[in-house]
């Protein structure tokens, strides 16, 4: 975990033949924060897609665990363990304290994507020393294990972990306490721990009751539609999904793909490959069947924040306490992953027990620094030594860790905490900019986005390999920016950005469907450029032969904890194309935005 493994109506309003709007007389404002939102509403969603029972392994192996002696501090048991769901064979590690007083309470670990269940090992020796057992197995088609990846589906890899917690309390030898189990895990281990909360009652087959008394999803998804597939409306991802996350869903894609998986099939389904071909090839488009499969898929069978029974359970004693850990840099999944789960449980109920942590930790372009992760499992094994054990007290509220440099050790000095999401941020500041520019899609700056892809950042990060990006636009019409002093803000001083960003603006097209993307620099005095916070937003007439014609938006921004400096000046970026990181629309626009303004949430 140290190294969390890892697209003739506009003349009707006044436009300018200059890319770069004027940024001269701007009015500065503060005003109140958002409300909170609560869940999701209903939505009926069509037939999973998953698939389970080939490629199982049975007679490869004997199902079972086999224990050393135990004569060291840790008693070790591994094997393979046939899943209920079909049999298929996972592969499974146990270690249990010897020290431990048995009932020993049970912490489950969950891989990243295309890991195995000897990744994030590093995590494990403190858990054990702390007096828990720990539970980690490869998820199906990955590492060791039998079966095909299905990317946690409910039936299938949610299905696996109660399978596999099962079968182990139900040894009696392991001594291990079937009503004190966690769930944790980073990335695609996070969305697990999410989903595990989706049944945190069941019974074994020896008829022992398990309790799951709490979940710690790390730089996890909640929404993976909304992850992949942003369209800027951070709750309601299934209202015209945005452009894909193309530079991760490849690479993701491509680390996890193993065509001869065990040396004899494999380890990706049809349906997967379909949907990934798909995504690569084609606009988001409800209409066609196989992308309403895809948007079935991900929303309604592998992402938490729709899962009606979780919400039910919520306001009851059932519910689940939840410990989430997400990044404001990472660019994967971002804050609101985080956070539409936070405001949504606290809606239910101010005092649910829920914390979270934002840090520069997750997925590229975060940081990932050892003492911010260091500090960040100290959280962690306070938490479960309360709700595991009845010991001290839990962390309580929002922890947020001020984003600085990556040269820079973290600092514990630069990690507030604050009793709820909302009062991260003491005030808003706003700037209007006056003037309009045009953005034409596809024409586009063949090298600004690509030197802000996360991927391309981390790769010059730890290589060096590329220049610094240039100075955009190269191409006119490609980019639209706006410039602030951080003084004009401030009113003389550095300001602290805290949350997430708002950019609204007037638009005019007769295309039915554009992408807008917006990009929030911070400029010191010699022109050095740092990436705050991005956002993207995508407006959907929802039929091809009806124009968007004129609305306004509000593009929210991902958020950020962050500090620029007196001198520096803040760079809005906007654009029809962030590409490789998110695919550019493929429809044809010619889009005016004026009236465009910032609002700044500040500390």
């Amino acid at each position: 975990m140290r190294r969390l493994a890892l697209l003739a109506l506009v003349f009707a309003i006044a436009c300018t033949d200059d890319a770069v709007a004027p940024s001269l007389t701007t009015h500065v404002a503060r005003v109140a924060a958002q409300p909170d939102v609560g869940p999701p509403p209903p939505r009926e969603f069509g037939p999973d897609s998953y698939q389970t029972g080939l490629f199982t392994g049975t007679g490869t192996a004997l199902p079972g665990l086999h224990c050393d002696d135990g004569s060291s501090a840790v008693r070790n048991c591994s094997g393979y363990l046939a899943s209920s769901v079909d049999g298929t064979l996972l592969d499974a590690t146990l270690q249990i304290p010897t020290s431990a007083t048995p009932p020993v309470p049970l912490v489950v670990m969950i891989h990243g994507y295309a890991g195995s269940k000897t990744s994030s090992g590093n995590l494990v020796q403190p858990l054990i020393d702390d007096g828990y057992a720990v539970l980690r197995y490869s998820t199906r088609g990955f590492g060791n294990s039998w079966g095909q990846v299905n990317l946690v589906d409910v039936h299938a890899e949610v299905a696996d972990l109660r399978s596999m917690i099962a079968q182990v309390v139900d040894v009696d030898d392991y001594g291990l306490n079937p009503d004190a189990v966690a769930v944790t895990g980073a990335s695609y281990g996070g969305g697990h721990s999410w989903l595990a909360a989706l049944e945190p009652t069941f019974a074994t087959p020896a008829n022992k009751a398990v309790r799951i008394r709490t979940v710690v999803p790390i730089a996890a998804w909640s929404d993976l539609l909304q992850a992949l597939l942003p369209n800027g409306r951070e709750d309601l991802s299934v209202d015209h999904p945005g452009g894909a996350k193309l530079s991760y869903i490849n690479g993701l894609y491509a680390s996890g793909l193993d065509p001869l998986h065990n040396g004899a099939y494999p380890n990706y389904p049809p349906y997967f490959i379909a949907w990934h071909g798909w995504i690569d090839a084609q606009e988001p488009n409800e209409s066609d069947p196989l992308f309403r499969q895809i948007e079935d898929g991900l929303a309604g069978y592998r992402s938490i924040w729709w899962q009606r029974r979780f919400w039910s359970d919520a306001a009851t004693p059932a519910r689940v306490p939840v410990f989430m850990v997400q990044g404001f840099t990472d660019d994967l999944f971002p804050l609101p992953e985080a956070k539409r789960m936070l405001l949504a449980l606290q809606t239910i109920d101010p005092a649910y027990p829920v914390t979270a942590y934002f840090g520069d930790i997750g997925h590229p372009r975060a940081s990932n620094k050892p003492g911010e992760i260091d500090y960040v499992l100290g959280l962690i094994e306070r938490w479960l030594g309360y709700y595991l054990k009845g010991v001290g007290a839990p962390p309580a509220g929002v922890y947020a860790a001020l984003t600085r440099p990556r040269s820079e050790p973290f600092d514990a000095a630069n990690v507030i905490s604050v009793p709820t999401l909302g009062a991260l941020s003491t005030s808003t500041v706003t700037k209007r900019f006056p003037g309009a520019a045009t953005l034409v899609n596809p024409l586009t700056d063949p090298v600004s986005g690509f030197f802000w892809d996360p991927l391309v950042m981390e790769g010059a990060e730890q290589l060096e390999p590329l220049p610094a990006p240039p100075e955009s636009p190269t191409v006119p019409g490609s980019l639209a920016t706006y410039i602030v002093p951080v003084a004009d803000l401030s009113g003389g001083g550095a300001l602290t950005i805290a949350g997430q960003p708002l950019v609204s603006l007037h638009v005019a097209t007769a295309a039915y469907r554009v992408q807008l993307d917006a990009r929030l620099f911070d400029v010191d005095a010699g022109g050095t450029k740092q990436l705050v916070t991005r956002g993207t937003y995508t407006i959907d007439s929802g039929s091809p032969t009806t124009p968007i014609d004129v609305t306004t938006i509000t593009i929210p921004l991902y958020g950020n904890y962050w500090r620029a400096e007196t001198g520096h000046t803040l760079r809005l970026e906007l654009t029809n194309v962030d590409s490789p990181y998110i695919a550019p629309s493929r429809v044809p626009s010619v889009t005016t935005v004026n009236q465009v303004q910032l609002s700044i949430p500040v500390r």
